[in-house]
């Protein structure tokens, strides 16, 4: 279902001042002193980069998952989802959802969050591709909707309405969009069945705007803004000019300076620097072996499924490769010590399989 309304007037929040102390939350420790940035681009080249990389996950979560940065929420809410009554503040809720039974499986949810009238919004970032990306936010949302029960034989099913928005940093379909909504309706006369679920995929990918000017909806400008900060080839000041000079009014150009404000490396703390630099380097470190292995899986496939055709026809030996080749794959990573949940969710192999190579 695809919206198109307008939410220009529709942030009520004022910028926060920025003395404001920092809150210790999720980790994030409160400031001592202000340090100098060093950190290398995200493209990997040799420039140094003051920006913070929005799709690390300590980055989102500093940005957009914080108490100090709870402003900078409320504004991606309102701009991606588009609604007709604006949130105007929302309660962060415990980002864990552990099982009932012994052996489930542990939800670690990126950002988590409630409005006042009961309306919880879930936010997932994902950089490396998922075999079953549209399950697993299903799964996620599902698990928020089952922690609603009450026990006792006066809950009704009165059950609270639920959106998650899963950021992709690549694209899970033939003919990709950059915006698709999901909701429950009737297949043949499109009617609702219930609007508890409200599922929002966005594949970035599909953004190629080369400047804000060149985005048609706000949502795509602050997307084009966080992708912009994610290959760091552009200082602080300049993608502070380009918001200057969009036109932008004056609410949403707040929150979008707000967002570049906290994303100054040198604004960090030691603590919270040296914690954004490790996440960066397992981040780099993760993509690179994921690159390697996929490059080496699908080589390795491609010949063995060549070999395979020679001998049982081409159809049925590329079949034959592309198995083997996603073996390939999660052996490769396996080797690179990446974890087994997520080798699993990148090739599509069970962890039984994985642990057997």
């Amino acid at each position: 279902m695809e919206t198109s309304r307008s939410i220009e007037q529709g942030l009520k929040e004022k910028s926060f001042a920025k003395g404001v102390e920092r809150e210790q939350v999720s980790g994030l420790s409160k400031p001592n002193s202000r340090v100098e940035a060093d950190v290398c681009a995200a493209d990997g080249s040799n420039r140094q980069s003051s920006v913070m990389n929005p799709f690390v996950d300590w980055g989102f979560k500093y940005l957009f998952g914080t108490e100090r940065n709870k402003r900078n929420l409320v504004g991606f809410l309102n701009l991606v989802l588009e609604l007709e009554c604006p949130i105007v503040d929302v309660e962060y809720l415990n980002n864990e959802n552990i099982p009932h039974e012994a052996g489930g499986r542990e939800c670690v949810f990126d950002v988590l969050c409630i409005d006042k009238s009961g309306t919880r919004f879930l936010i997932e970032v994902q950089n490396a591709p998922i075999s079953y990306i549209r399950n697993r936010i299903l799964y996620y949302t599902c698990r928020l909707i089952e922690q609603m029960g009450q026990p006792g034989e006066k809950w009704n099913y009165n059950i609270d309405k639920v959106y998650s928005i899963c950021l992709m940093n690549f694209m899970y379909e033939q003919d990709p969009v950059l915006k698709r909504e999901f909701m429950l309706q009737e297949s043949y006369t499109g009617t609702l069945f219930t609007d508890r679920i409200h599922i929002v995929m966005l594949q970035l990918p599909c953004l190629e705007a080369k400047s804000m000017s060149e985005c048609n909806m706000l949502y795509e400008k602050l997307l084009y803004l966080l992708l912009q900060m994610k290959k760091g080839m552009s200082t602080i000041e300049e993608l502070k000019r380009q918001v200057y000079e969009h036109g932008l009014n004056e609410e949403i150009r707040e929150t979008f300076l707000n967002v570049l404000d906290e994303a100054n490396l040198a604004s960090l703390s030691k603590s919270d620097k040296a914690l954004y630099e490790a996440r960066l380097k397992s981040y780099r470190d993760n993509r690179a072996c994921l690159d390697y292995a996929i490059e080496t899986g699908i080589r390795q496939g491609i010949e063995l499924g060549e070999e395979k055709g020679l001998m049982k026809g081409r159809e049925e030996g590329r079949a034959e490769g592309v198995a083997q080749g996603k073996q390939e794959i999660a052996r490769s990573m396996k080797n690179k010590g990446l974890d087994i949940g997520l080798i699993a969710e990148c090739t599509g192999l069970s962890e039984f399989e994985i642990e057997k190579l």
